[in-house]
C-alpha cells in the first residue's frame, strides 16, 4: 500500500480497525499492520484502552510508520462518545500531520457503505434501523434519508446486565477453555473463529442445543488450546446478549401506527454470530452488507469510502434554520423571519453558513435584540417548526451591523455567529445553541 491512500479508523475497546480505499481500486479493505489479530484488528496497548483519543493517536502512528501519511482520514465514532471526542480526535490527527481529517458517526459510516454499493436493495430512500453490536454495547439508530442527508431520528444503546456485551461472551468462552481473559487468550479465540467462517458451524450446533440440550450442549464449537468450548456454553450466554440487542432496537423502532418496521442494517463483531442474526431475523428484515465486507470492519469500510471522496456520509443537516426578526417601520414594530441556513447546508465541522436575503448577505443590528429571547427554529419539509431553547444575546454584543449565521462543530453542537461588517474587524461572537433539533415526525 503506497500513498496516496484514504484511511478510516474505528477505535474499539480492545482493537482498532483500520480500512483504506482509493478511487478505482475496488472495495475498501482492512489495513494490514504488525501485530494484527486476524479478523479483529490492531490490538490497543493497555495504556490507551478506554481513552479514545490516545488510542486513535497510537493506531494512526502505527499505520503511518508502516505506510506513510494518508491523503486524508476519517474517524468513525460511536454515538456515545461522538460529542466529546469528535473535536479532540480530529485535532489529534491534524497535529500528527494528517492533511485532511473529519469525524463521522457509526450510523452514517454504515449507511454510506451500503448506499455506495450498487445493487444493494432499499439503499436509496426511506428509513433504516442501524445497529452496531460490539464488545461494549449495541448502539442503535433509526435513520431517515432526507434527500442526500441521513437524519438520526431516534437513538439508543444497551449493554446488558453486566455493562459489557460481546466482551462478556468472549470472557465466558475463554473461561470455559480454562484460559485467561487477556491478550493471548483473545488471540486464540480470534484464531478459533477464523476456522468457522461466518459462524455457520457454531450456529448449527447452538440451534441443536437450544432444541435438545441433552446431548446438544456437548457439541464442540471452538477448540481453544487443548480444550473444547461447547455449544452449551454459548447457549447459556446468548439470552442476555440477544435481549440487550432487542432492547436497543425496540427503543428506536418505528412509532405505533407505522405500516412496517424499517429494514435493519446489522454490523459490528456480534453480527458474525449466527444465533443472534437468526433471532433478529424473526422480527426484522435484515439488510445485507456488501459482498466480502466483514461485519466487524463495516463501519471502517464506510469511513474509508468517505475519506476517499467516494461516498457522501450524509451528515449535512437536512432542514432549514430560521430566526424571528423585528424591525420598526413608521414607528411600529413588525415581526418577520430570516432564513439562517438553507436545508442541507450545515455540515459538522464545516464553515459558517451566513444568512442571505434577496440574494445578498443579510445584515442585522444585534444590539437592538440584546436582553430579549431569540426564537430560532428548524423547519421540516412540511413547514412544521422545531425550536431550539430560547437564547439571549449576552452583554457585549456588537453594536454595529453584523452578518448572522450558524456554524456546527465537529461534535454536532450548533452556534449562532455574529460577524461585524466593519472593515478591519476580524472578531466574531458565538452564542451556543446546542444540538440541532429534529422536527416532529409526520
Amino acid at each position: 500500500m503506497n500513498p496516496p491512500y484514504a484511511l478510516a479508523l474505528d477505535i474499539g475497546t480492545r482493537y482498532a480497525r483500520l480500512a483504506v480505499a482509493r478511487p478505482g481500486a475496488g472495495p475498501p479493505r482492512p489495513v494490514s499492520l504488525p501485530g494484527d489479530v486476524p479478523g479483529e484488528g490492531l490490538p490497543l496497548s493497555a495504556a490507551v484502552r478506554g481513552r479514545p483519543v490516545a488510542a486513535l493517536r497510537e493506531a494512526y502512528g502505527t499505520c503511518v510508520a508502516r505506510y506513510g501519511p494518508p491523503a486524508g482520514a476519517v474517524v468513525v465514532l460511536p454515538r456515545r462518545t461522538a460529542r466529546e471526542s469528535a473535536g479532540p480526535a480530529t485535532a489529534a490527527l491534524a497535529e500528527a500531520g494528517c492533511p485532511r481529517v473529519r469525524a463521522i458517526g457509526t450510523a452514517h459510516a454504515l449507511l454510506a457503505l451500503v448506499r455506495h454499493t450498487a445493487g444493494v436493495a432499499d439503499a436509496g430512500t426511506g428509513e433504516y434501523l442501524v445497529c452496531d453490536a460490539g464488545a461494549r454495547a449495541a448502539d442503535t439508530a433509526r435513520c431517515t434519508l432526507a434527500g442526500p442527508s441521513v437524519l438520526l431520528r431516534a437513538t439508543a444503546e444497551a449493554s446488558g446486565p453486566t455493562g459489557r456485551l460481546g466482551a462478556e461472551l468472549d470472557a465466558a468462552l475463554l473461561a470455559a477453555a480454562g484460559l485467561p481473559d487477556d491478550d493471548e487468550g483473545h488471540r486464540g479465540l480470534a484464531a478459533a473463529r477464523l476456522d468457522d467462517p461466518g459462524g455457520r458451524r457454531l450456529g448449527f450446533a447452538v440451534a441443536r442445543a437450544v432444541h435438545q440440550p441433552d446431548p446438544g450442549d456437548d457439541i464442540p464449537v471452538h477448540r481453544l488450546g487443548d480444550r473444547d468450548v461447547t455449544a452449551g456454553t454459548v447457549r447459556v450466554c446468548l439470552p442476555p446478549l440477544i435481549d440487550a440487542v432487542r432492547q436497543a432496537l425496540d427503543e428506536v423502532a418505528a412509532p405505533p401506527g407505522a405500516a412496517e418496521q424499517p429494514p435493519l442494517l446489522l454490523a459490528g463483531g456480534l453480527a458474525r454470530l449466527a444465533p443472534l442474526t437468526r433471532q433478529l431475523a424473526e422480527r426484522h428484515r435484515l439488510l445485507p452488507l456488501p459482498a466480502g465486507v466483514d461485519p466487524g470492519y463495516a463501519a471502517a469500510a464506510g469511513g474509508a469510502l468517505v475519506a476517499a471522496g467516494l461516498a457522501d456520509p450524509g451528515d449535512r443537516y437536512p432542514y432549514a434554520l430560521r430566526i424571528r426578526t423585528h424591525r420598526r417601520t413608521a414607528g411600529r414594530l413588525h415581526t418577520g423571519e430570516l432564513e439562517l441556513a438553507p436545508a442541507g447546508s450545515l455540515e459538522p465541522g464545516g464553515a459558517t453558513v451566513f444568512a442571505a436575503a434577496d440574494g445578498r448577505p443579510a445584515q442585522v443590528l444585534p444590539d437592538a435584540a440584546a436582553g430579549r429571547p431569540l426564537r430560532i427554529e428548524a423547519v421540516g419539509p412540511d413547514g412544521r417548526p422545531s425550536p431550539f431553547p430560547d437564547v439571549t444575546l449576552p452583554a457585549g454584543t456588537p453594536d454595529g451591523l453584523c452578518r448572522v449565521g450558524v456554524r456546527v462543530g465537529a461534535d454536532g453542537v450548533a452556534a449562532l455567529v455574529l460577524r461585524p461588517v466593519t472593515d478591519g474587524v476580524e472578531t466574531e461572537t458565538r452564542l451556543p445553541l446546542g444540538p440541532l433539533p429534529v422536527p416532529p415526525e409526520t
